[in-house]
């Protein structure tokens, strides 16, 4: 929207004031003003449009006048009073769905007569062209004081229809300056000084023309709002107490009624602001910090109260850290087991419910594998390859909270490594205190080729073929890790260790070397890693079987990686570094290929 100083001025007197003094004021308490243009010796404003969205009051000079009037505390001129002409019928319609007020004048004019030059020269300042008298005339109450109007001209006399619409009907009609008023909300009282003033002007442009009737039909008049809000509610928003009589100050410059009765304000809100703008206590504490000045509240420094990050439950840790980290995807399956499964997995169930479901699923479960492989059952039919999880009470020796994992694909040794990783995973990321992975587990359901205990309370391992067929499991193979989460415990916090990325590049090459199946993987990464001081990590790759390899032996590939200490690895370097690798792995019992 296009402001003219030189049209302000007819409102507010602005001595002294140079356009930056005027737009910075404007954009720190009222409208955000984008810039300003020197147009014939006057300064036009350009206002951003989404910052008035909540003023309709601010759609017109008049009101932007009133702010300036407020913010620098000088007088208003008031709008001219024109007496009205006499009652008349039939001079227009109103429809209750769409209009609040509609107000029409019946005026006899000379169509001869000109504009006057200072219209059509604020009219083309701000970016409107001219047409006619009554049109020009019509434009500028508009962008005066914000009321759109139409005129109707006939042979003798013309009509001026100045309607207040329902903002949601407005928003149906065309996009025009007139409708981008009307949606945001007018007050009905505002016809009348769009029709006050467009007399004054039409009566000096043309001593001729004279005011033959009105019709005014008010189907819903504009009420003044009311607020009531406590000093105490204010000074605690605002932040700092405001003395009682500058809080009458601004809100009765603002064309408020106020009063103040003991700790309690009294707010009448003027029409212009009681289409939505001013409802609420908030809204008069707004008021009064803008007009005040938002840069003169005082700005105290935040206090921080750091405080540790309360810790999630073990086993909600474990859900994340199996579902985010390890890809694998949770299943919910009920508190009981059916019998053919627990007698295939060996376990006892000696706690049964009363009023089972079915008559082979009247025991609770000692387990998750039971279910778990259930479950694996139902979702092979679809898929060759997927992991499975369950964190839940099972029912042995008393309720404990355990986790299950299923991984099912065709490849078993693959199967038992992810599953040892999982459970590793949950080790690391859930900051348990030990885990070992050793020892030979006890449940019936393990394979005794394939299996691991978990210390403190764990079984790692595949699943026997035997148990396979009974849970109608008829291909590839299935690995599965059972944790006692109540047995686990956690370090009190996690230990952070800062280690600086290396400004150098790292340099990597990969080793392949034969180890007997009685060398664990651990010792021959452990071995690697304190081979040479470059060595930054050790990766495990995979491993290899076949004829040509010694039973009971199997390649292992393992990928080491050389971290610079202060310039770039010459080959010799790394050809040096790998020398030494290989020499402690053959130590170790693990020689190259």
């Amino acid at each position: 929207m296009k402001i003219s100083r030189d049209w302000l001025t007819d409102y507010v007197p602005l001595p002294g004031r140079s356009p930056d003094q005027l737009a910075h004021e404007l954009t720190l308490k009222t409208v955000e003003v984008e810039g300003y243009d020197l147009v014939d010796g006057d300064v036009v404003f350009e206002i951003d449009n989404k910052s008035l969205t909540h003023r309709p009051d601010l759609w017109g000079h008049y009101g932007i006048a009133r702010e300036l009037s407020v913010l620098y505390g000088l007088p208003m001129t008031p709008l001219p009073r024109v007496a009205r002409p006499p009652n008349a019928t039939g001079l227009t319609l109103a429809d209750p769905a769409w209009h609040r007020r509609m107000l029409a004048l019946q005026c006899t004019v000379d169509s001869s007569v000109p504009t006057p030059a200072f219209v059509r020269d604020r009219l083309r300042r701000i970016g409107e062209p001219s047409r006619n008298l009554c049109a020009d005339l019509s434009a500028y109450v508009m962008y005066a004081v914000g009321q759109p109007s139409d005129v109707r001209a006939s042979s003798a006399s013309v009509v001026l229809e100045i309607p207040t619409l329902h903002p949601s009907r407005a928003r149906c009609s065309a996009r025009t300056e007139a409708s981008v008023r009307q949606e945001k909300g007018l007050d009905t009282q505002r016809a009348d000084q769009a029709a006050d003033l467009f007399l004054h002007l039409l009566t000096e442009a043309d001593p001729s023309a004279a005011a033959l009737g009105v019709e005014d039909i008010v189907v819903a008049a504009t009420r003044r709002a009311e607020i009531e809000i406590s000093l105490a509610e204010i000074e605690r928003r605002i932040g700092i107490p405001l003395p009682p009589d500058e809080i009458l100050r601004i809100l009765r410059a603002l064309g408020c009624t106020a009063e103040i009765t003991g700790e309690l304000l009294r707010v009448v809100a003027p029409s212009w602001r009681s289409t939505g703008d001013l409802s609420l206590p908030v809204d008069i504490v707004e008021e009064l910090a803008r007009i005040h000045g938002f840069d003169a509240l005082p700005a105290p420094r935040p206090v921080v109260q750091l405080a540790p990050r309360p810790r999630l439950p073990l086993n909600r840790q474990v859900r994340e850290v199996l579902a985010a980290r390890g890809g694998a995807t949770e299943v919910l399956t009920y508190p009981w087991s059916a019998d053919h499964l627990l007698a295939a997995c060996g376990l006892d169930a000696d706690l049964t419910i009363d009023h089972p479901p079915a008559p082979d699923r009247a025991r609770l479960r000692p387990s998750l594998i039971p279910n778990l492989l259930e479950a694996a059952a139902a979702n092979l039919r679809y898929y060759d390859e997927f992991s499975l999880f369950e964190v839940g009470t099972v029912f042995a020796a008393g309720e404990r909270t355990s986790a299950g994992i299923l991984l099912a694909g065709p490849d078993g040794a693959d199967l038992f490594r992810r599953a040892k990783g999982l459970a590793e995973l949950i080790r690391r990321y859930c900051h348990l205190t030990a885990l070992d992975l050793t020892g030979t587990p006890g449940p019936a359901w393990t394979d005794p080729s394939v299996r691991l205990a978990i210390r403190p309370a764990g079984t790692l391992a595949l699943v026997r073929p035997a148990v396979l067929r009974a849970a109608g499991i008829d291909r590839g193979a299935i690995a599965c890790v059972e944790l006692d989460l109540d047995a686990l415990r956690t370090h009190p916090s996690r230990e952070n260790r800062y280690t600086p990325v290396g400004d150098l590049p790292e340099s990597d090459f990969d080793l392949s070397v034969l180890a007997a199946d009685t060398v664990p993987w651990s010792l021959v990464a452990e071995t690697a890693t304190q081979a040479h001081a470059l060595v930054q990590r050790v990766a495990y790759v995979g491993e290899y079987r076949d004829s040509r390899i010694p039973a009971d032996h199997r390649s292992l590939t393992l990928r080491v990686t050389l971290r610079p200490r202060s310039t770039t690895l010459t080959t010799g370097e790394i050809a040096a570094a790998r020398s030494e690798v290989l020499a402690a792995l053959e130590r170790a019992g693990a020689r190259m290929r």
